[in-house]
């Protein structure tokens, strides 16, 4: 194996490996059940609870 080999394999692969990394966080991410959690996440500042000195 030359050095020549070695680097097309590992930027081939390399990309390969991050592409689906990159599409398995998409997926988790807008996974149609997690949209509630999300949706919770996003008016927590709203909710008016935190509103009361911390003690």
């Amino acid at each position: 194996m030359t050095h020549d080999v070695v680097l097309v394999f590992s930027k081939t692969w390399g990309a390969i490996y991050l592409l689906s990394v990159f599409l398995a966080a998409v997926v988790w991410v807008y996974w149609p059940s997690r949209r509630r959690m999300y949706d919770d996440a996003a008016q927590s500042p709203l909710d008016g609870r935190e509103d009361q000195p911390w003690r």
